[in-house]
């Protein structure tokens, strides 16, 4: 049974989220926002028909972004329906079940190498000029939000402090920025983006090193396309599973 995550249910479906790259994504929104508002959505499905047994999943929805916290085993088809139901053609960013084809990976810090210095980062700076870097990398395989429904995503997760992001500049100006999402115990790599040409000249790694300084003591995830792998391998992640979507 799937049924809306409330205050009653909130910390069970915290502790499950915990120790998972999904499950980081989602409860970093769902501390960000809570259960009440009506553009950010959290379900958990159960064990069983009445929904009394232990969560098997756990689900977000923020805006038209969907995501799926899933470990173990779980009713896989009642999810698929479920998905299908709320998303129908966009479907939802969810672990890889066995013996399926992903669309990217899921990758680990296992052990941190590549720690190139990143004293000329800029830790949480203007939320503009995050956005002026993913604007320069339009077209190239990286999605760009609106700039509001960025802006304000990025107000409520930094008071919330489920949210830190770099940038480094060149000649003054952005030239790359990263983010990572936080949770207890948990981070998630989920954005880094360079202009493109200013790319192979360490401003992206710089980036990297940045975030991954803010996450000691936590145990950092990303997950990339395949093409991206030996850019992440460098740093000391390794691959530990599969994304679709």
């Amino acid at each position: 049974m799937i049924k809306m995550i409330d205050q009653d249910s909130f910390e069970a479906a915290k502790q499950y989220c915990q120790g998972d790259p999904f499950g980081c994504r989602i409860l970093a929104a769902m501390l960000a926002y809570g259960t009440d508002k009506p553009f950010a959505l959290f379900w958990a499905q159960y064990e069983g028909e009445d929904g009394e047994g232990a969560i098997t999943a756990v689900i977000s929805r923020l805006d038209t972004a969907m995501t799926v916290c899933a470990k173990g085993t779980y009713d896989t088809e009642e999810l698929d329906c479920f998905i299908q139901a709320n998303m129908g053609y966009f479907g939802a960013l969810r672990p890889a079940r066995e013996g399926e084809s992903s669309n990217g990976l899921v990758m680990r810090l296992a052990n941190r190498l590549n720690t190139v210095s990143s004293s000329d980062a800029e830790i949480n700076p203007e939320i503009s000029d995050i956005y002026a870097v993913m604007e320069e990398c339009a077209g190239t395989g990286f999605e760009v939000p609106r700039f509001d429904d960025f802006y304000s995503d990025m107000i409520y997760r930094k008071k919330a402090k489920t949210v830190c992001s770099a940038i480094v500049r060149a000649e003054g100006m952005p030239v790359a920025c990263g983010a990572v999402h936080l949770s207890e115990g948990t981070a998630l790599l989920t954005i880094c983006a360079c202009v493109p040409e200013n790319r192979r000249k360490g401003y992206a790694s710089k980036v990297v090193n940045a975030l991954l300084d803010k996450c000691e003591g936590r145990d950092v995830y990303l997950m990339c396309m395949p093409s991206l792998h030996d850019f992440y391998a460098r740093f000391g992640f390794l691959t530990t599973g599969g994304f679709v979507y």
